[in-house]
């Protein structure tokens, strides 16, 4: 069994229910709080978690997914609709090959069309960032951020280097706010309504409700492809199509390389879907919790998932981990920068680029810029 293709498809429908994820039963009191996610709150805060419990030996000896041993991601995003302003923390643990703790903050201003990334975050020894990068770099990074103790004030405008990394003219096709939130809360309602239509029509028996108000349900292999099949049919669907292309184009993506992108990922989808179904070997379990909250909506969701391959009788290789979110009806959003506490991703690069200069120059002097000239000249 492919575990790595399998592995992705499934993530890939959990995080698409966790996404668009309170009437008597406890069907009826999942899917209603399954359906709340499509009318998100003026203000509102998500914190969505994923940590890897378990690696198949195979995967433990590739090196690159080895790293992922004892991983832990949690995003927080605080998203205020009417200032146009959010707010995303990413934090970052691994326990295996590489040992890293970090933290990432960007502040986006959408009004403004402007992303912020505040340098505090590298100067910041919570985590072991620094010491990393200075692995890499061999102590330099640690020299610049002495050299350089003001860009802890200061916020790099990001905005600039997404426009250099994107296609201007497909900009130029890029369609206004309005009609990229139009088509994302379409969206959003079509893929909701796919996911709860889909959990209506189990038995009634498969939902469980605690003592705590915790709604339980426990998904396998066939509810999985069924679901994803289910969605993958709303591809079929002209005004998903076209909800799409309004929003790949607003992000850069030209409308004929969107039909050419479009046509590959859903063939893409149709064939892991097929050799899902089609994998004897392959065991899946989703053990799905819900806790509403006000108004019937999502408080904290907890999603335990585990893929298993078979083949191997004796030794049974399992993938296993698990999703969480959490949101409120509330946003605390830090200050943003001013005009005077903004560089360009130019700014910082010549910064980095003099500090990097002096600091070879410190240990090697000028050898290695007269060796660097010289080439020059012979070529």
């Amino acid at each position: 069994m492919k575990m790595k293709k399998l592995t992705l498809l499934v993530l890939t429908l959990v995080m698409g229910i966790v996404l668009v994820a309170c009437g008597n039963t406890p069907q009826e009191k999942f899917t209603k709080s399954v359906e709340k996610t499509s009318e998100p709150a003026d203000q509102s805060t998500s914190t969505i978690g994923i940590t890897i419990d378990e690696l198949p030996a195979t995967l433990k000896a590739q090196q690159s997914a080895a790293m992922l041993e004892g991983l832990t991601v949690k995003m927080t995003v605080a998203n205020d609709q009417k200032a146009q302003k959010s707010a995303t923390t990413i934090a970052v643990k691994t326990a295996g090959l590489v040992n890293l703790d970090a933290t990432v903050d960007l502040l986006v201003d959408s009004k403004a069309e402007k992303v912020y990334f505040p340098l505090s975050d590298l100067y910041d020894d919570k985590g072991n960032l620094t010491t990393l990068l200075d692995q890499v770099t061999s102590g330099m990074f640690s020299q610049i951020k002495k050299d350089n103790p003001d860009l802890a004030t200061k916020y790099v405008e990001l905005s600039d280097l997404a426009k250099d990394l994107t296609d201007e003219k497909a900009k130029k096709e890029a369609t206004d706010t309005k009609e990229v939130e139009k088509a994302t809360k379409d969206l959003s309602k079509k893929v909701t309504k796919t996911v709860t239509d889909y959990f209506n029509s189990l038995p009634e028996d498969r939902f469980k409700e605690g003592d705590n108000g915790e709604l339980t349900v426990k998904l396998t292999k066939t509810d999985v492809t069924k679901l994803a099949n289910e969605l993958v049919k709303l591809a079929d669907d002209k005004d998903v199509k076209a909800d799409l292309k309004v929003i790949a184009t607003s992000q850069g993506v030209s409308k004929s390389d969107f039909d050419e992108q479009y046509a590959s990922a859903v063939k893409s989808a149709k064939d892991s879907i097929k050799d899902l179904e089609d994998e004897k070997d392959a065991a899946i379990t989703i053990d799905a919790t819900i806790k509403p909250g006000k108004n019937d909506s999502i408080e904290n969701m907890k999603m335990k998932v585990k893929i298993t391959d078979t083949s191997d009788k004796e030794n049974p290789e399992s993938i296993a981990f698990t999703m969480t979110m959490k949101t409120t009806d509330s946003a605390k959003l830090p200050k943003f920068p001013e005009a005077s506490d903004v560089i360009s991703t130019t700014e910082l690069q010549k910064i980095i680029e003099e500090a990097t200069a002096s600091y070879y120059k410190s240990m090697y002097g000028d050898s290695l810029t007269d060796q660097e000239t010289d080439t020059d000249v012979v070529q």
